[in-house]
């Protein structure tokens, strides 16, 4: 197993205790050693979940390249990274990325359900605390009135309320409600995660701007304005229209609406989906796509496309098609067009997401399985002719072309025949439906280009239990990544115990003599700073001989370390 690594600012999708799901540079994650959990496929089951990051890597100065998929997604690593795909047993292979180039490599076809699905916001984490009153009518609990201006007690005690400022947070009522200071309107502490609530973000994200007592929407489909508006007049919000024409205008005038859309989702150009959006349910994250595509997107009979100039967005609209099982890709282009609504020229890169159910561009073909296929039709006695009949080819030489790897992939529709073929005729064909199912999809890598960086690379390692997970999700648009080989931390005595694993399906034989692994010594230019040993509890040093795992004598399994 090579070296796989990310330079620092590199995106990685996990998932960690104070933030949920979201968008990490690698090189925070591995420096503060932050507790994570990165989206991983098993390679024997092929199904996607979340798995326990278990080490943090930092590791030499090397030339950085860019690996881009024919959907356009897009990751930074080193050369000698490696990317998943298939071998011809229909096993996990790893192949280091300046080889990709033609390859098809893992990515996933939906990302999994948020280890902490998030149904309600809580407003208090997204106001300012100097800018709210808080009111309850049962009570407040303990209000520090020293923090109450002189004069200003007797007004918050006839008012039921208290400025934010003087209230204890782990005191404070679930059941409150909170409003600026000097403004009437007030909405609950708790508000509900609601589809709706999902689809007024999305169109203000592709389509709207905000000031600090304002959110401002315009369209030509007055149907979507009336949307909008009718969410915010369900919590007596103020509005005001203005017609222009072609183009209608509508105001939300709240600073407390503008506040928490622009703590959510910014303001202005580089408005994007909340991090946090990826632990909200299914159904308010298919509203918010869909107020996306309503206020800038294009809809057609096979695909769905989102138009936006903010690359961030782009990629967390790829992700977000991910989530909800969609196939996307993306591309930029240089543009130049005229803007109706803001009566103004504009030109730059702008960006296109495409959404599809339908695999008829994208994620439709699979590397070849040959000797899988070979091995399904021979046990169940069949002739190329015969499986050719019952798979629905033209002829033998259509399942011989498969068979001898003639072709580098196949149509899934086609495995799917085999499939059911060779499944009819009483064979375990479940390696073929974990491929066809179990949660991977695989597009083409269409360049593997050098750039100009060379920088400190960063990795994480993945395997919760000792199990061969070995896999993490980053990059633009979400690609499968193997983490690294282990380190030998500096510090570290003892003898050194060599673990192999198979990440295939098929055995692998071990010749007399054969070279199956290698050491590597880096020189540290000063001494380590948390060198392995006593003081850090390290639970290898000074072994001798072979030894198992002790990660079972890790805190979080009921040991000590």
């Amino acid at each position: 197993m090579v070296h796989a690594s990310l330079p620092y600012d590199e995106e990685v999708f996990l998932w960690t205790p104070e933030g949920g799901f979201g968008f990490y540079e690698i090189g925070d994650i591995v420096e503060n050693e932050r507790p994570a959990r990165a989206v991983s496929f098993d390679p024997q089951t092929l199904e996607v979940g979340t798995h326990r990051v278990t080490d943090h890597i930092t590791n030499p100065t090397k030339q950085i390249y860019r690996v881009q998929l024919q959907s356009g997604k897009q990751v930074h690593v080193t050369k000698d990274h490696n990317l998943f795909t298939l071998d011809e047993e229909g096993g996990v292979t790893r192949i280091p990325s300046e080889e990709a180039e033609g390859q098809h490599v893992m990515v996933p076809s939906q990302l999994p359900d948020s280890p902490s699905q998030v149904t309600q916001l809580d407003l208090l984490d997204h106001l300012d605390s100097e800018e709210t009153t808080v009111y309850a009518s049962d009570g407040l609990g303990a209000v520090d009135w020293q923090q109450v201006p002189d004069g200003s007690e007797n007004f918050y005690e006839a008012t039921d309320s208290a400025p934010l400022s003087a209230l204890s947070r782990p005191d404070t009522p679930d059941g409150v409600d909170v409003a600026f200071k000097q403004s009437d309107t007030k909405l609950p502490r708790e508000l509900e995660l609601t589809p709706e609530f999902g689809w007024v973000l999305g169109f203000y994200i592709a389509e709207g701007s905000a000031r600090r007592k304002q959110i401002q929407v315009a369209n030509t489909e007055q149907e979507y304005l009336d949307r909008f508006a009718e969410f915010f007049e369900e919590y007596d919000t103020g509005l005001s229209w203005y017609d222009a024409g072609r183009i209608t205008r509508l105001t939300v005038c709240s600073a407390l609406w503008s506040k928490l859309f622009r703590e959510l989702a910014g303001s202005g150009s580089e408005k994007t989906i909340p991090e946090g959006a990826f632990n909200w349910p299914e159904p308010v994250l298919e509203a918010l796509l869909d107020g996306l595509l309503d206020g800038d997107g294009c809809r057609r009979e096979t695909r769905d496309t989102l138009y936006t100039a903010n690359p961030d967005l782009a990629n967390r609209a790829a992700y977000l098609g991910s989530r909800l099982g969609l196939l996307t890709s993306v591309y930029s282009r240089e543009r130049e067009t005229y803007i109706p609504m803001s009566d103004v020229e504009w030109s730059g890169e702008m960006w296109a997401v495409d959404f599809s159910n339908d695999a008829h561009k994208r994620g439709q073909y699979v590397p070849v399985p040959s000797a899988l296929l070979r091995a399904y039709r021979n046990e169940a006695g069949l002739r190329m002719k015969d499986a050719a009949e019952l798979v629905g080819c033209s002829s033998k030489s259509s399942v011989s072309n498969i068979e001898n790897e003639e072709y580098d992939t196949v149509k899934r529709d086609t495995l799917r025949r085999f499939e059911a073929a060779y499944r009819d005729a009483g064979v375990n064909t479940d390696r073929l439906t974990q491929i066809l199912d179990g949660g991977i999809h695989f597009e083409e890598v269409v360049a593997v280009e050098e750039t100009d960086r060379v920088e400190s690379t960063y990795d994480l390692e993945v395997q919760p239990n000792g199990r061969t997970i070995e896999n993490f999700l980053g990059g633009r648009g979400g690609i499968f990544l193997s983490n690294t080989a282990g380190l030998c931390d500096p510090g570290y005595k003892g003898q050194i115990t060599l673990e192999l694993s198979n990440l295939g399906a098929a055995p692998v034989a071990l010749d007399p003599d054969m070279r199956i692994s290698q050491l590597t010594f880096t020189e540290l230019k000063n001494p380590a700073e948390r060198p392995y040993g006593s003081e850090r509890g390290s639970k290898y040093q000074n072994q001798e001989g072979p030894q198992a795992s002790r990660i079972g004598g890790d805190r979080e399994f009921g040991g000590e370390q």
